[in-house]
Parts: structure tokens; C-alpha cells; sequence
């Protein structure tokens, strides 16, 4: 069961600075002794750091028109996202991002902003939202660990690379937990390819159920942004369509789901009332190469 992994080198963040030394074993246990030692650092709303001026961005993709149409509903999702509170060595990491894997950025500003349009649907402007909104940012974290190469490949990967990219949930979740300690977006990185147990790492039990929306919204954001291992992306109403079909084999969670497609009819009424269609109407990409990566059973990393 792969749910540990045994580092083979040095993870570092953005400051040169270690996270875990090379021969650390990360596993459930570790990821949450490194949250009990975690510094109490100081926090700053993402809308006074040099951030800012990236929530924007998905807000204003014709993409997703459905999701962020009307002025209250934007406002809603630029007051979320810009009222996550991160320490500063977060803040970095994402500008870092921002320089040096522009497609891992603007995926975690559109998953924080869908994150954002789908809790607000249902709870308002509850005081939580932020910090969901801050998970969804963080989430991938783990795939700054990686080789460039890694990060957008376009081909068929090797069982070596296919193992690196497996631990990236578990490096995110370790780096996450030494600087905020018990945060969502903890939970957050450590999941978001759980596939409700079809995917990896394994996990002792199901993530809640805000911690699954992150995981949807980072799955939406995904499939509708290009990647080169296909010729275009997935419409909105596209991407949808892949996930129903994921929640009916299974493999995302169903309630979920809905709720990303009551924001995507604009968020009105129950969402327990949506009821999903059985044809698949939107745009997919006519080549696509993608393949999911299989969690091994155990991993040296």
C-alpha cells in the first residue's frame, strides 16, 4: 500500500532552505509531527502580497464564463481567494511558480478560484472559504519538487518518473505541514489524486468533504487549461462531462461533483437536486495521450 515513501535526496524550498534531508521517511505519521512542530509564522491576506494581481486571471478566461458571471459572484470569488492568509515562504513559492512553471501557477489560481465558486454556492460567505481557497492555491505544491521536465511531460514516462510524480501528494503534504501545521491544505495536497481510492497515496480514510471539493476544482481546472500530452483542452462543459463519468465509475466523489455543476448552472437553487445527463455534450480534445499515473505500493523517491 503506498501511502510512505523514502526520500533519495534533499527536498529544498524556495530559499535554499531544507524540508526534509535525504533518507526521511514520509508517511502519515510524519506529516502530522511535522504540523505539531510547525512555527506559528506570521500570516498576510494574499491581497497584500506581490500575488494579488493573479486571482484575476481565471476570473476573466472565457472558459469559464459560466462559473464567474455577474459582479456579485466575482467579487464573492476575488474577496475568497485574496482573503487567504499565507506566511510569507508560501507567498515565494507561488511567485516562484509563477517564474518557473507558469502552467503549475495558473493551475493553482483557477482551482482556488473554483474552489471558491463552488463552497460559495452553497455556504455564503462562510469564514472557512479562505482557508479552502489557500488549500486549493497550495495543493500542488509537491510538483515544485520536480524535475521541469516533469512538470508538463509529453510522453511516455518512465516507471522511474511515473514514481516521482506519484509522490508529489506526499512531499506537498510534508513541506505543508512543517510551515502551517493543521491547515486544509495539508489534507489538500496529500489527496487530491486519492481518487476515492482508486488513485494515489493511499489514505487511512476519506478526505472531508471540503478537502474533496479542492480535489474537483483541481480536476476541473486541469482538464479545461492545455497540457501537451493533448491537442486542446476540455471545454467546461467538457470537463464536466469527464468528471460525471468519473463519479459514476467511482472514482470522484459524487456529491462533489454535483456541486461543481450547480455553480457551473449558476449556482441557483438545491444542489441536491441536479440530476446528471447521460450524453456527453461538451468539447474534447480529438488527440489525447494522457494516461493516469498508478500509485506504486511502495516508493523510494
Amino acid at each position: 500500500m503506498f501511502d510512505r515513501l523514502t526520500l533519495t535526496h534533499d527536498l529544498l524550498d524556495c530559499r535554499g532552505a531544507p524540508v526534509a534531508r535525504r533518507g526521511t521517511v514520509i508517511s502519515p505519521e510524519a506529516i502530522a509531527e511535522a504540523a505539531q512542530r510547525a512555527p506559528a509564522l506570521p500570516r498576510r491576506p494574499l491581497a497584500e502580497t506581490a500575488l494579488a494581481r493573479d486571482v484575476l486571471a481565471p476570473l476573466d478566461a472565457s472558459e469559464y464564463g459560466h462559473l464567474f458571471h455577474g459582479d456579485a459572484v466575482r467579487a464573492a470569488v476575488i474577496d475568497a481567494v485574496e482573503s487567504a492568509r499565507l506566511p510569507d515562504v508560501l507567498v515565494e513559492e507561488l511567485v516562484r511558480a509563477r517564474r518557473d512553471a507558469p502552467a503549475l501557477h495558473a493551475h493553482a489560481f483557477a482551482a482556488a478560484a473554483v474552489t471558491a465558486r463552488m463552497l460559495l454556492s452553497v455556504v455564503g460567505t462562510a469564514r472557512g472559504v479562505p482557508d479552502l481557497a489557500g488549500a486549493a492555491l497550495l495543493h500542488d505544491i509537491g510538483m515544485l519538487h520536480l524535475p521541469a521536465r516533469l512538470r508538463a511531460p509529453d510522453e511516455r514516462l518512465s516507471r522511474e518518473d511515473t514514481l516521482r510524480i506519484a509522490a508529489h501528494p506526499l512531499t506537498g503534504a510534508y513541506h505543508l505541514a512543517r510551515v502551517l501545521g493543521a491547515h486544509p491544505a495539508v489534507a489538500a495536497a496529500r489527496s487530491h489524486h486519492w481518487r476515492c481510492g482508486q488513485g494515489y497515496p493511499a489514505l487511512g480514510a476519506a478526505p472531508s468533504r471540503s478537502v474533496e471539493v479542492v480535489s474537483v476544482a483541481s480536476a476541473f481546472a486541469a482538464l479545461t487549461q492545455p497540457r501537451a500530452f493533448r491537442s486542446a483542452a476540455y471545454s467546461a462543459r467538457g470537463a464536466a462531462d469527464v468528471l460525471v463519468a468519473e463519479a459514476a465509475a467511482g472514482h470522484a466523489d459524487t456529491t462533489t461533483v454535483r456541486l461543481l455543476v450547480h455553480a457551473l448552472r449558476g449556482g441557483r437553487g438545491d444542489p441536491r437536486a441536479i440530476r446528471f445527463g447521460h450524453g456527453r455534450e461538451g468539447h474534447a480534445p480529438e488527440v489525447n495521450r494522457y494516461a493516469p499515473v498508478e500509485g506504486p505500493t511502495s516508493a523510494h523517491v
